[in-house]
């Protein structure tokens, strides 16, 4: 049996598990990590960068409010106070996993990212689930030809609509799931998922106990999606058959969808209403009757969860037993997450602990910082500028990594070349000092209306550095699609526009070019392993590697430049320091060749004019 299936069995023997404890007890997901809310107080359990569980505790006021009380309207009170809470705990987990600097002070980076996101996922939501199933449903009437307007198939409209809602949600959920962020999410959701249930079987609460439990639970909030819809369907329908019948055509004829859709939202609370009190029932009775909606809350959370590692457990169980500790003893005092430090104490904490960065960059500490930040240089001078605790945990690491004889370009996630900044790691090269000498040659020959192909284009630094200086038409071509990615987000930190192709060599580049530059992989292959530490061990081999004799790229360039090179053109190369009669002799009978030299005597560019 493969350990897929045991981890199934183990999982179905665990939900005939006779529960003999109920908690009111809920969770969230959120990025690497997992929020718990009791019935006073909130536990959010977060790993850092470090491996490192940290926790940030809430006390709730001991008293609800009564509209948190009231059936069907505490539905749609804990609605609202769920996304707002939501909002917020997400932001907080983003102080741990480092994802935004408040260049404003005012926290308003992170809040006014998370309204937009807000207004532009609701927006969404009415396009996905109101306006494209109504024009769908219009779309299978007409191929069957039926009026959308006869009233005998009103209840069929809103059939339809409801179906095509399904299946919008199941696919809008499928897609998301294969990203790797969602995917860790959802992974995270199944572990707070089987936490809960670990501790209502009442087992003890160890990663092992916890991995063999269900990652279905009757009060999560993707039931609580689905029983909206469902609901959303019915009532529709209801409402449909009592205007047919009463002839109400206002709300049935095609003319007035919007007046339709505004109906659908406005009956939003009253659905949510029902389906709060729905779901709070199917918790904590199995009534015969209730297990279709039960089982189709359990099929859509499959979409949501995924099997979390033991990791994720461990983060799960931290945040349930922080909430259960001071649940059970109101003495216990709340604990936040250390407050985001300003711009001085960061620089102090980089002097502390990456000494060695300051030096690689000889005392330009404000570019690294912006660098490493990703901030602009005039933030620099904002005393309000707010950096997130979680980039002091980062700077371990990056000492850590240094010491490890990492490359400081890698360890910092740029370089500059040629007085801009470019993005750089592991699937990329690190430009060099001879590499900006075959930037000055190349841009010897680019004016503004120049066509330039950036061929093995890497970070891109060549290519873009010509679309910066000089505004031409750019194309950036690479086999790998990682670095191409690097190069993509080079181009967007510089405000550069170029073309982007995964081509190998010439294969998708079409077209013919003004200038062609280009940095291929030129070390022979036995010898790379005799090269630097920095260079065998970090940087891809498949960017070093040019053959036996490290020439392969040139022959290729011999033969396939001429054909995408216009009349006269130009191709300006980098070459190792002893290459240049090689590949001069491989050029010389389609073009006219010089070989100019770097700093320290040896050859290094190969300029050739097409004859």
């Amino acid at each position: 049996m493969s350990k897929n299936n045991q981890t199934d069995v183990s999982c179905k023997s665990c939900e005939k598990i006779k529960a003999v404890r109920k908690t009111k007890i809920g969770g969230q997901a959120v990025l690497e990590g997992v929020m718990m809310r009791g019935a006073s107080s909130i536990a959010l359990a977060c790993r850092d960068e470090t491996g490192t569980i940290r926790l940030d505790t809430t006390r709730l006021p001991a008293k609800k409010p009564w509209y948190r009380k009231v059936p069907f309207i505490r539905g749609v009170v804990n609605l609202v106070i769920s996304m707002i809470s939501g909002v917020r705990i997400i932001g907080k987990s983003a102080e741990v996993m480092v994802e935004d600097v408040d260049t404003k002070g005012d926290g308003g980076g992170m809040g006014w990212m998370m309204f937009v996101s807000t207004i532009l996922g609701l927006a969404l939501a009415i396009a996905l689930f109101i306006v494209a199933p109504t024009y769908l449903t219009r779309g299978i009437f007409a191929l069957v030809k039926l009026s959308t307007e006869d009233l005998k198939w009103a209840w069929l409209k809103s059939l339809l609509e409801g179906v095509f809602k399904i299946i919008v949600l199941v696919t809008y959920m499928s897609v998301i799931s294969c990203m790797k962020e969602i995917k860790r999410v959802f992974m995270y959701h199944g572990a707070e998922h089987k936490t809960i249930a670990c501790y209502e079987a009442n087992l003890p609460l160890t990663v092992e106990n916890v991995k063999k439990c269900s990652r279905y639970h009757d009060r999560c909030g993707t039931s609580f999606i689905v029983f909206v819809v469902v609901l959303s369907v019915v009532l529709m329908m209801a409402l449909d058959i009592v205007c047919a019948a009463c002839n109400w055509t206002l709300f049935l004829s095609d003319g007035n969808w919007w007046l339709r859709a505004l109906l659908k939202i406005a009956l939003l609370p009253v659905v949510a209403g029902i389906s709060y009190e729905v779901l709070m029932l199917l918790a904590c009775s199995n009534f015969i009757l209730f297990r279709p909606l039960k089982w189709l809350g359990k099929q859509f959370q499959k979409l949501t969860t995924r099997e979390p590692d033991d990791g994720m457990c461990e983060v799960a169980i931290a945040a349930f037993d922080k909430v259960l500790e001071m649940d059970a003893d109101p003495t216990i005092p709340e604990q936040h997450f250390p407050e985001p430090v300003n711009l001085t104490e960061f620089r102090k904490a980089l002097e502390s602990k990456c000494p060695q960065l300051l030096e690689e960059v000889k005392g330009d500490e404000d570019w690294l910082i912006c660098a490493i930040l990703n901030i602009k240089k005039e933030d620099l001078s904002n005393p309000k500028v707010k950096i997130p605790f979680g980039w002091l945990i980062r700077l371990d690491k990056l000492s850590e990594r240094l010491a490890a004889g990492e490359p400081w370009q890698y360890v910092a996630g740029a370089t500059e070349f040629f007085g801009n900044t470019f993005r750089v790691d592991d699937s990329v090269l690190i430009p060099r000092m001879e590499t900006e000498l075959v930037c000055e040659e190349m841009l010897k020959y680019v004016g503004k209306d120049t066509k330039l192909l950036d061929s093995c284009c890497g970070s891109g630094v060549l290519g873009l550095t010509a679309a910066i200086t000089k505004d031409c038409n750019v194309t950036l071509a690479d086999i790998d699609e990682k670095a191409l990615k690097v190069a993509k987000l080079n181009a967007k930190l510089n405000k550069a526009s170029a073309r982007f192709v995964r081509s190998d060599m010439f294969e998708k580049t079409g077209g013919k070019y003004d200038v062609i530059v280009c940095n291929p992989p030129y070390v022979a292959t036995d010898v790379i392993d005799t090269l630097d530490a920095s260079v065998k061990d970090y940087e891809p081999r498949s960017a070093l590697d040019g053959g036996a004799d490290g020439l392969d790229f040139y022959r290729v360039l011999a033969k396939e430049a001429p054909a995408h090179l216009k009349p006269g053109a130009v191709m300006v190369l980098e070459i190792g320091y002893d290459q240049g009669k090689s590949v001069a002799a491989l050029l010389q009978d389609r073009f006219d060749v010089s070989v100019r030299k770097d700093y320290g005597g040896n050859d290094r560019i190969v300029t050739a004019r097409l004859k």
